[in-house]
Parts: C-alpha cells; sequence; structure tokens
C-alpha cells in the first residue's frame, strides 16, 4: 500500500464541512481546523456551510483567519445559510456541500479535529492508487486523542503554525470507532445514496453511514492512526438529549438489520434522494 507524501496542484480533493459555531470553544474549534487544512492543503479546495441565525464564521472566524495567514486564505469557500431552526440538519448539509464540489474525492469532515498529515496523503493513495472507495483516517479502538482545547493550548497552536505536537500533551486517549468524517470517492457517495437526511441532528448518522457503504459491496479501508479530536461543549445538537436522537436510532437499528438488496429497494424510494437527483440531473 502507497503511503507516501503525494499532495501537488493536480490533486482532486475537497473538505466538506458543515458548521455552526454555538460556544466559545466551537469557535476556537472552527479556527483551528479550518486553519490547519488552509496551511497544508492550499490547492485543495474548504466548502464550509454554515447554518445559524447569523454567520459567526463571517464575523469572528474570516478575521482571525486574515491575522494568522496575513491574507484569507483562496482556497476557502463560505457558504451562509441564515435559518431559524434549532435542529442542525448535518445530513441535509452535506449533501448541499457534496453537490457544490466539483472534485472527484471529497472528505466529509468535521469541525472540531485534525489529523496527522501523512493520515491525508494515506488515504488519498488508497482512493486514487490501492483501489478504495472510502477510507477512514483513523483507527478503530483507541485512536482518539480527545485535546483539552482550552484557550491556553488554542493560543500555542496558533503560535507553533498550527503543529499538532502542542496538542499532545494536553490529550488523553479514548475510544474511537466512526464519526468525525471520511475520505470518499464523490461518484460512489452519490451511487451509494447520499448521506440519509431522515436522520435528524445528532445521532446515528455516522453509523448509519458506516454501515451502508461496505454492505453496498464498495472497498472501504481504514488507517489505524490517531485523530485529535478537539473537545467543546454540547448543545442538543450534538449530544443524547437530541429531541430527535430516539428517532434516528430507531432507524438505525432497522436499517443495520438489511442486506444489500433492501438498502438499495429503501434508498430507491426516498423522495430526499429523488429531489437530489433532480439537482444533479440540472447541474445544481
Amino acid at each position: 500500500m502507497s503511503t507516501g507524501l503525494v499532495w501537488s496542484r493536480s490533486m482532486s480533493l475537497s473538505f466538506l464541512m458543515p458548521c455552526r459555531i454555538e460556544s466559545p470553544d466551537r469557535l476556537r474549534n472552527v479556527i483551528s481546523s479550518v486553519g490547519y487544512l488552509a496551511k497544508n492543503f492550499p490547492d485543495c479546495k474548504i466548502i464550509i456551510q454554515e447554518v445559524d441565525k447569523k454567520s459567526v464564521f463571517r464575523d469572528q472566524v474570516i478575521p482571525n483567519l486574515t491575522t494568522l495567514f496575513g491574507k484569507y486564505p483562496e482556497n476557502i469557500v463560505h457558504r451562509f445559510e441564515e435559518s431559524q431552526e434549532p435542529f442542525f440538519h448535518k445530513t441535509r448539509i452535506l449533501n448541499d456541500l457534496l453537490l457544490a464540489a466539483d472534485t472527484e474525492i471529497v472528505f466529509n469532515y468535521d469541525v472540531d479535529v485534525v489529523y496527522p498529515l501523512s493520515s491525508y496523503s494515506t488515504a488519498y493513495n488508497m482512493i486514487t492508487k490501492n483501489g478504495y472507495d472510502a477510507v477512514y483516517t483513523f483507527g478503530c479502538g483507541i485512536y482518539q486523542w480527545a485535546v483539552q482545547y482550552n484557550d491556553v493550548v488554542f493560543r500555542d497552536f496558533l503560535k507553533s503554525g498550527l503543529d499538532t505536537s502542542v496538542l499532545d500533551s494536553n490529550s488523553r486517549l479514548s475510544p474511537s470507532v466512526m464519526g468525525w468524517g471520511q475520505m470518499i470517492k464523490r461518484q460512489v457517495q452519490i451511487d451509494a445514496g447520499l448521506w440519509n437526511e431522515n436522520f435528524i441532528s445528532w445521532g446515528a448518522e455516522d453509523c448509519e453511514f458506516h454501515y451502508r457503504i461496505p454492505a453496498l459491496g464498495y472497498k472501504v479501508g481504514r488507517i489505524n492512526d490517531f485523530v485529535y479530536h478537539l473537545d467543546h461543549s454540547r448543545t442538543f445538537n450534538s449530544h443524547y438529549n437530541n429531541p430527535k436522537f430516539m428517532d434516528n436510532h430507531n432507524l438505525w437499528q432497522t436499517i443495520r438489520t438489511w442486506d444489500k438488496e433492501t438498502l438499495v429497494k429503501y434508498y430507491s424510494q426516498q423522495d430526499y434522494l429523488k429531489a437530489r437527483r433532480e439537482q444533479l440531473n440540472a447541474g445544481v
């Protein structure tokens, strides 16, 4: 398996980042993760879709990134959707982002994580050179560095030039299974039914996606390396007290029992997917 660094101007990769900045620690996380990607992958597009009552990204993230880099990185695309909706519909937003992307490969990417640089290149090589359709860029087991990401660590991380070694002494090892993101062929994500928009707000959407892609016959890989997960406070949009959680959980418990044929039939009947395919056909 090829693991060498391959980043070049010819890479076809977009980072897709759903965003709602609900607290000061969420703000730190977004500045850090977006800044890390902008610095290390200047030739890859970073597409952020912020859905909220007002744009915190425009008012606070853009000025911070401009100060950090001396100018605002040209590869960042910020889309703002004004909404009074309390539920953060992550699956819908990820599908919006996928339709906005024009690269062969996308990285569904949470705004509170960064990975060792080698993990990005290894995943890209696995897809482009080793026949994988999707890759999880962290191990299953105890591969999460849960970072106690307070103001001091945040400032030190920025001052270091976004060097992940700063995070090491402020982290503890924790379990990791799924979530946080995956690199995947854009067309595979489309053909597999996109993200299931029947999952609303937080809970089980990552489990369902993790199950469905290989169940449909796609080749999914994993890199046995760490993910740095920047901690944050949690509203119902990222916690078990989400009022939509049981609906999400029950849907997942049903889908996880299905074979490939049943999955294909179910997804062929979904209204959200029919609408998305119309958008794709129309070039939206």
